[in-house]
């Protein structure tokens, strides 16, 4: 049986001896194929008995809990049952642990075979570095790159990764896109392409910001299958000529796939059986589906000659011409569900009608879209199901010509953006800082300076002479805003992912952040270390202070209330009934941006509740249910506070003494990590998929809306200068929108 070749093993500073002695050292970096830049790994000589006789297994969405044993023993069983078939490979679709601990992945590898191991090539799911500060470099160290290529027995694997850290869906971006680009233009023609993923992509999938970029590229390349994981159930789907499978969790279903390569009645398929656990522990096996890999691709034939439409009025005509040699059993409609984000949608699509030939026609109600760019989905499908879709983007007038322009700056501006007068700092992920000055025409670039990427909000010292940027590279660095150059740099011995507190204890000005799982207060003068307290869990938010306590939240559930002088714990509230190390993560306050309230109480949100606590006892004052953890809250010069909620998709304006809301708007859309930046009495608040709305802050009336954007997500909570209004997204974008 062939194998494929395995890397130089890594060498990883894990700290659980058991991980070590599991022998991941020396082969997790073999877990996703000798790959560089996506250069394919090439497997070994055929199988024996002939090319296509090896076959190969397939799983997803393991989400080792250490806390739920029971859940360890069913992917233990269908890593026992894989490893007695001796298959060459085994692909596995994400989810692999539930947050990315080392004791997870300590567990994990405990259920693997040894000689199993070095064959597994695995792609990141949400849960393997969405919450700890640390996951993302673990898999790195554990499984090497996160997108990958290899050859196996004549199919070409592509690895995919358009996750985002600290969010829930993902997204590719250009860069994304031309990577694959460039992986696909070296394969030979005609080799089968198959597509690993985490996310599954069209139909009524809405996981991942820009999936048409991907449904684009595919008409170009021979890809014949996309396995998948995420939605914890089994779905086949067949469309622009491919056909997508999303595996059923081994977590809940002690399930595995077996995928051989074989002749079908028209050519070669991948035949897909499932093998599940059956009551009395034994293995129960059914055939799933047949995956076509020579011959045309079908549903391809299906695209469209022709797309046109006409935004005019109240409604968008569609019409839509096929080749002659289309015969669809169906052409439909629908506007994108654009503010579906990271969910399934069925979406409400509308027949369009034949004009007896080639032409099919329709409108699509416009009245309730705002000014900005939008999305439609055209699907043309044949008589056994299969369909070609194809999104097409559309502008409706911005009369008011809000949007001003729109600057790359190369990498996604997921959250770093601070003001000072008329100075703009903003910084990306690929670790680019510039100063500059909006303008209505554009910016005006002072500086560029190259640091760690960046996730979290700059803050500027109160004198506006320093800047202080967190990074992903274990460091706060100190930037002279004039200039850029470096002050100092703080080494904080973890990544730096949320933001900065500038704030002052005994009339020193310090520091607060948070690194790892270390809450720590430097010197904002000098960098030097003032305390640093281990081992509350880690925190991606931003901390508090009124300049006796510092209040940091945790990945423990816990909030806590530090001595601004020493760093000792005075109290600690717990935000959650859960008891799972897992689960008090995610409903704690892991990513809230706490705040001192006017009247002195603590405001710490979950993904369930906001909590007021006392500043000196961290007895309960007050709470409101909702969901008002990611997106920064605004305090109003009066004392309220306007708090953004997630779930319910609204902005309130909170009276501070009791919780009570003075008005509730909806907004549309979620606002996720996105918040609010004030001008002239309004809150102007960008939303997670893109649509930008400014509510009225005495009334709470929507004075406009403006589609900002749609293949991006928008992370980054937004800063006013002058009648500016910018917002990043995550293709890298900087939009200069007016206020005025």
């Amino acid at each position: 049986m062939p194998s494929l070749p395995a890397p130089e093993p890594a060498r990883l500073p894990l700290d659980r001896r058991r991980l070590l002695g599991l022998g991941v050292g020396a082969v997790a970096a073999a877990a996703t194929g000798a790959v560089t830049g996506g250069a394919p790994a090439v497997a070994g000589p055929p199988g024996h008995g002939g090319p296509w006789s090896a076959g190969f297994a397939l799983l997803g969405d393991t989400q080792i809990d250490v806390d739920l044993p029971e859940r360890t023993e069913g992917v233990r069983w269908a890593y026992e049952q894989i490893a007695a078939r001796n298959p060459s490979i085994v692909c596995h679709v994400g989810d692999i642990v539930e947050h990315g601990s080392v004791a997870e992945y300590d567990t994990y590898f405990g259920t693997i075979p040894v000689a199993l191991r070095p064959r597994i090539r695995h792609v990141p799911g949400n849960h393997d570095w969405r919450w700890d500060s640390t996951a993302g470099e673990r898999y790195g160290k554990l499984f090497g790159p996160s997108r990958y290529s290899f050859d196996f027995d004549g199919l070409h694997f592509v690895a995919l990764d358009p996750s985002h850290l600290l969010q829930e869906p993902g997204g590719f971006g250009e860069s994304g896109i031309r990577w694959l680009t460039r992986d696909l233009d070296r394969v030979a023609p005609g080799v089968p392409i198959i597509l690993l993923c985490h996310f599954p992509f069209g139909g009524d999938n809405y996981y991942v910001s820009d999936q048409e970029r991907l449904l684009e590229l595919l008409d170009r390349y021979n890809v014949r299958a996309v396995f998948a994981g995420h939605v914890h159930a089994e779905q086949v789907q067949r469309f622009n000529g491919v056909t997508q499978l999303a595996v059923d969790d081994t977590r809940g279903s002690a399930i595995y796939y077996w995928v051989q390569r074989t002749a079908g009645p028209d050519g070669q398929v991948l035949k897909v059986t499932a093998v599940q656990r059956g009551a009395d522990g034994s293995a129960e096996s059914r055939s799933v589906l047949d995956i076509p890999v020579s011959g045309p691709r079908t549903a391809i034939v299906q695209r469209p000659q022709a797309v046109s439409l006409d935004p005019a009025g109240a409604a968008l005509a569609v019409s839509v011409r096929l080749a002659p040699h289309v015969r669809a059993a169906n052409v439909k409609a629908q506007l994108y569900p654009q503010h579906t984000y990271g969910l399934k949608d069925a979406g409400q699509w509308r027949n369009l009608a034949s004009d007896g030939g080639r032409r099919f026609s329709g409108g699509l109600d416009l009245t309730s879209l705002p000014p900005g760019e939008h999305r439609m989905t055209v699907r043309v499908t044949d008589a056994d199901g299969a369909w070609y879709e194809q999104t097409r983007t559309f502008d409706l007038p911005d009369t008011a010509r809000r949007l001003r322009w729109s600057e790359q700056l190369g990498a996604p501006v997921q959250a770093g953006l601070a003001v000072r007068d008329d100075l703009l700092v903003a910084a990306t992920t690929d670790g680019t800082v510039i100063g500059a000055r909006p303008t209505r025409r554009g910016l005006s670039r002072r500086w560029r300076e190259r640091i760690g990427p960046v996730h979290g909000r700059p803050a500027f010292a109160p004198d506006g002479r320093t800047v202080y940027v967190p990074s992903d590279d274990h460091r706060l660095y100190a930037l002279d805003p004039a200039t850029g150059r470096r002050r100092f740099t703080h080494d904080a011995g973890a990544p730096v992912l949320g933001s900065p507190l500038v704030t002052t204890v005994d009339g020193r000005t310090v520091v607060v952040l948070s690194a790892g799982e270390t809450r720590q207060v430097i010197d904002a003068r000098t960098g030097g270390t003032v305390w640093n307290v281990a081992g509350k869990g880690m925190f991606a938010g931003r901390a508090a202070s009124d300049g006796t306590r510092v209040y940091a939240g945790a990945g423990d559930g816990n909030v806590y209330a530090h001595d601004a002088r020493t760093g000792a714990v005075l109290w600690s509230f717990s935000t959650t009934t859960r008891t799972t190390v897992y689960s008090r993560l995610i409903y704690g306050p892991w990513a809230d941006n706490l705040e001192v309230l006017p009247n002195g109480l603590v405001l710490v949100s979950t993904v369930t509740s906001a909590f007021a606590l006392d500043p000196a006892t961290g007895e309960l004052r007050w709470s409101v249910a909702g969901s008002y953890i990611y997106a920064p809250k605004l305090l109003l010069d009066n004392g309220d506070v306007v708090m953004f909620d997630d779930g319910g998709r609204t902005a309130s304006r909170v009276d501070p003494t009791t919780g009570q809301a003075r008005w509730t708007t909806g907004l549309g859309a979620r606002p996720v990590s996105t918040g609010a930046a004030i001008h002239d009495g309004v809150a102007w608040i960008p939303t997670t998929t893109g649509l930008v709305v400014a509510v009225d802050l005495t009334t709470g009336s929507v004075r406009t809306r403006l589609q900002l954007t749609t293949s991006a997500y928008c992370y980054s909570p937004p800063v006013v200068i002058g009648d500016m209004l910018m917002v990043g997204d995550q293709d890298g974008f900087l939009h200069g929108i007016a206020v005025n």
